[in-house]
């Protein structure tokens, strides 16, 4: 699982950057408004965690952990995040369906 698009709003390459952007497009984006408090939370965290692997998430497993939450938890948030988020191939990590 990938951040979408993570290359094209990311210029950061082969390190943990302190921080990550974040676009005003956000602030006219329908899904980012319809999210609950608690998966836009998560998404922001999400930003944060995949910064450290070129836009990929860890295994939910480690994700949730990272997060502090359940990993139904986890996995109930990222399916509401779907927008933001797709399969990637040259990334280790799935999410773990339960």
């Amino acid at each position: 699982m990938k951040i979408k698009n993570w290359s094209k709003f990311q210029h950061f390459k082969d390190r943990k950057p302190p921080w990550v952007k974040l676009y005003r497009d956000v602030l006219d984006d329908m899904e980012w408004y319809e999210l609950d408090p608690l998966a836009s939370k998560v998404l922001v965290m999400c930003w944060l965690i995949a910064s450290e692997d070129d836009g990929c998430l860890p295994n939910s497993k480690t994700l949730a952990f990272r997060l502090r939450m359940t990993e139904k938890q986890t996995i109930d948030c990222l399916n509401k995040l779907s927008h933001w988020l797709e399969q990637d191939a040259r990334c280790s990590c799935l999410l773990v369906q339960h």
